[in-house]
């Protein structure tokens, strides 16, 4: 078995790598398009397909060469005799033209920058997916030898597809042919680890037990199937599903802004709660022009209000701080600058307010119907976190 510890090691390499190609090639591509201003969007793809031939190749051969040499270690402490690790690289001159072509099309909306990063994750993904060909390929060639390989999800890219294809362990050579197990979309972040013993539901890597897997898969079809969920909020469910934290908070409002405010240093945790829930979290810049209202965040994409009521809210009132705060932001979805805003999304953050949380989630629901809001994230003390939907 590979330790958690020796997995993340080894994940961390390869995303060093992966970082490195995205990096180098970003940096040329822009540094051309910037020295030849002038340029057409013809010229600046032809550059652009020079610059990634060269660093794709390069970084491919890197990537296959490390996964060769993890192959043959693993093989060696698990006893198993193999001949010495074949390199895969997956660089297509073809696949080159095809995506310079396809992203200089960004050269229209999003300039040269865009164009230049998409160019880059261009070179991270090819260089991931040659890691990963490089450890199918030797797999192949020594199944003879007992010689499977499972699917491992990593982390936060992991969709439904990747989750039902590891759940079935390593399986390769016995019930699944390996140009189903090839498929990879972009981002992807799984790794093929070998295996080398018979059971295929083994746990190859310490914590990633298939059995496991194939009950999250059964909750990810689940998701995917409730018609009142949207694409974004699907993807915000798999992340907690999946204990993996959303990207980290994007600060488009000053962050230091908060130290100065009331009840700031509130907003910046509840930021923070929503990311580890596996949220994505914008918080917005306030902007909004004369008579209108500003909405604090973006949420998985959707505008959402943040309310953070400080320990003396509830006062004499008990628990009518809720309604107060909620009433609040009807008004400001009403007044949001193009009209009323629907979804109308509020967290109420009650982590400084001494209420009990069955007590919030009974008051909440309430003043729900009462107001016509269609979702509350309510975070209480001790880190609880209910979302409520009509």
């Amino acid at each position: 078995m590979i330790s958690a510890a020796e997995f993340a090691a080894y994940n961390r390499a390869v995303a060093k790598i992966g970082d490195g190609a995205a990096s180098d090639v970003e940096t040329a591509v822009l540094a051309w398009c910037r020295a030849h201003e002038g340029a057409t969007m013809a010229e600046k793809r032809e550059a652009a397909k020079l610059i990634m031939e060269g660093f794709v190749q390069g970084y491919d051969d890197v990537a296959a060469e490390f996964a060769a040499q993890w192959y043959d270690d693993l093989a060696e402490r698990n006893g198993a005799r193999l001949q010495q690790a074949v390199t895969m690289t997956t660089y297509r001159p073809e696949s080159v033209d095809t995506v310079a072509r396809y992203q200089a099309k960004k050269l229209v909306k999003g300039g040269d920058a865009a164009f230049a990063r998409a160019c880059g994750e261009y070179a991270r993904n090819d260089a991931l997916r040659s890691l990963n060909e490089t450890i199918i390929s030797n797999v192949g060639r020594d199944k003879d030898h007992g010689v499977r390989f499972a699917r491992v999800p990593t982390g936060f890219e992991t969709c439904t597809f990747c989750i039902m294809l590891a759940s079935r362990g390593a399986v390769y050579h016995t019930r699944k042919s390996a140009g189903e197990f090839k498929h990879f979309h972009r981002h992807c972040d799984c790794k093929v680890v070998p295996g080398f013993e018979d059971d295929p539901d083994a746990e190859l890597v310490e914590g990633v037990r298939p059995e496991e897997l194939r009950e999250r898969w059964a909750q990810f079809k689940g998701i995917d199937e409730d018609e009142s969920l949207t694409s974004s909020d699907k993807d915000a469910a798999k992340r907690a599903a999946l204990g993996s934290p959303g990207p980290p908070v994007a600060y488009k409002k000053p962050k230091e802004t908060f130290a100065r405010e009331r009840g700031g240093s509130y907003d910046l945790a509840a930021h923070e709660a929503l990311r580890e829930a596996g949220h994505e979290v914008v918080v917005r810049k306030e902007d909004a022009p004369e008579g209108f209202s500003n909405i604090d965040l973006l949420l998985d994409g959707k505008l959402c209000e943040l309310k953070s009521p400080t320990s003396d809210a509830s006062g004499v009132n008990g628990l009518r701080f809720i309604e107060r705060n909620i009433r609040k932001a009807v008004r400001q979805f009403e007044k949001v600058e193009g009209g009323p805003v629907r979804p109308s999304i509020v967290v109420l953050n009650c982590e400084e307010v001494p209420v009990t949380r069955e007590d919030a989630l009974k008051r909440v629901r309430l003043e729900m119907s009462r107001h016509d809001i269609d979702r509350v994230i309510l975070l209480t003390r001790g880190g609880a976190i209910d979302d409520i939907k009509k």
